[in-house]
This record gives structure tokens, C-alpha cells and sequence, in this order.
């Protein structure tokens, strides 16, 4: 067992000797022929808010009184007209408010063989806020969830905050992105006891947009772009 791991360790030791040997080789050769590369990557991110948002509410009114569809119509149209009241109160403008047409959709219950067991109609409307500023969307869904005080049930069926100036920073985010490659080339240059040249190639991830904060609703967005640069290694 001794003389087999002593056999072992000269075979490693052999190996590590080759190994170094290839990088001297090859450190010898591209000092002739100046074509040493560091490969590195370069991060740029920074938090930004939102510039725009869509926010779409739905609601509706249930009856089984198919004589009385008139009626179920015009208790949907005051419960869109409150929502739209609590919207306006609330600072929206009308033109950042679309009401849909209200619908009628019947519904059928049927038990388990096939019978129908129930038989009702509902009139549905939707509320789509489209704006340019996200920040006044949080303190009105307080408002417009308590309308179901009054019997009104608004339900949130999505809400999007965007950031749609990408291009506004673009340039400035890719020069920074560049900017950190160079200081890690930089850093990996000075260990080797050589100098950073020009770029030999040169590429980019594409553009994140994340949530800042998990929770925070994203009003706050995260843009992250990642440069992957080869340098130009020279020798002093």
C-alpha cells in the first residue's frame, strides 16, 4: 500500500510538472505572437421606478330572476359608476379609465346525471386604469377594495408596473458594464505581471427588467446587463 501511493504521488507530481510545462509553452508563445486574452465579464445594474402601470378591475352581478335582467343591469352600471367615482376621487383622469360594455353570461349547474340543478345569469364589466404615474395606483386599491362595504366586489385581476425608458439609459449602463471588465482585466493583468491592450472581441447580455424588492408590488425596477469582453493582454 506504501509503494502504491508513493507510485501515486509521483504520477501526480509528474502531471502537475506536464501541466505547467503547457502554460509555460504556451505563455511563450503568445508573447511571440502578442495575442495573450483575458476573457472577463462586466455588470452594470441600478434601480429605477416605474413610468407606467395597468391596472384592470373586474366586477359583476348575479340574479336568477331572468324577468328582472333590467334591473340587474342598471345595479351594474351604479357599482361601475362607483368604482369609476372612487377611481376619479382618487386622482385619475378619464382618459386613464376605459369602461368596458357590460355583458350578460348565463351559467347552467348540472348534477351528476346531466340534470340541471340551477340556472342563473350574471352582467360582468371590467375597469382598465392605463397611466403614467404608477405611484397614485397603491393608495387607491384600499378605497376601491372597501366598496365591498356598500356590496359592490371588485376583484383585481392583474396589476403591471413597467419601465418603459430602457433605451434613456442604455448607452450609460453598457459604458459601465465595460468599465468594470476593464478594472477586472486590470486586476487579473497586474497578478500576471502584464498590461491591458485593446478589446478583442466583445459582447452583451440582453437587458433585465426585474422587480427591486420581492413584495413591492414592482414599483421599483431592477435593470441588470452583463458585457462578456476579451482584452488584449501585453506584456511591459
Amino acid at each position: 500500500m506504501k509503494n502504491l501511493s508513493s507510485s501515486l504521488g509521483a504520477i501526480a507530481i509528474g502531471l502537475g510538472i506536464a501541466i505547467a510545462g503547457y502554460f509555460i509553452s504556451q505563455t511563450m508563445l503568445n508573447h511571440r505572437t502578442g495575442s495573450n486574452p483575458a476573457r472577463v465579464k462586466g455588470l452594470s445594474e441600478r434601480i429605477v421606478p416605474a413610468d407606467s402601470a395597468s391596472w384592470n378591475l373586474s366586477y359583476s352581478v348575479t340574479s336568477r330572476d331572468y324577468d328582472a335582467i333590467g334591473d340587474t343591469f342598471a345595479t351594474a352600471t351604479a357599482n361601475r359608476d362607483a368604482i369609476n367615482a372612487v377611481l376619479a376621487k382618487a386622482g385619475f383622469d378619464a382618459s386613464e379609465v376605459n369602461l368596458s360594455p357590460l355583458r350578460k353570461r348565463d351559467h347552467v349547474e348540472r348534477g351528476v346525471e346531466r340534470q340541471i340543478i340551477d340556472r342563473y345569469y350574471s352582467v360582468n364589466g371590467t375597469v382598465t386604469i392605463s397611466t403614467t404615474d404608477p405611484a397614485k395606483i397603491e393608495p387607491a386599491r384600499t378605497p376601491v377594495f372597501l366598496l365591498a362595504q356598500d356590496g359592490i366586489t371588485v376583484q383585481e385581476q392583474y396589476l403591471d408596473y413597467r419601465f418603459t425608458k430602457l433605451n434613456e439609459i442604455k448607452p450609460e449602463m453598457l459604458r459601465e458594464a465595460t468599465e468594470n471588465a476593464r478594472i477586472a482585466a486590470n486586476e487579473f493583468a497586474s497578478n500576471a505581471g502584464v498590461k491591458v491592450g485593446g478589446i478583442q472581441t466583445a459582447s452583451q447580455g440582453g437587458f433585465q427588467i426585474n422587480d427591486a424588492e420581492t413584495g413591492s408590488f414592482g414599483l421599483d425596477k431592477m435593470v441588470r446587463v452583463v458585457t462578456n469582453i476579451t482584452f488584449y493582454l501585453e506584456n511591459d
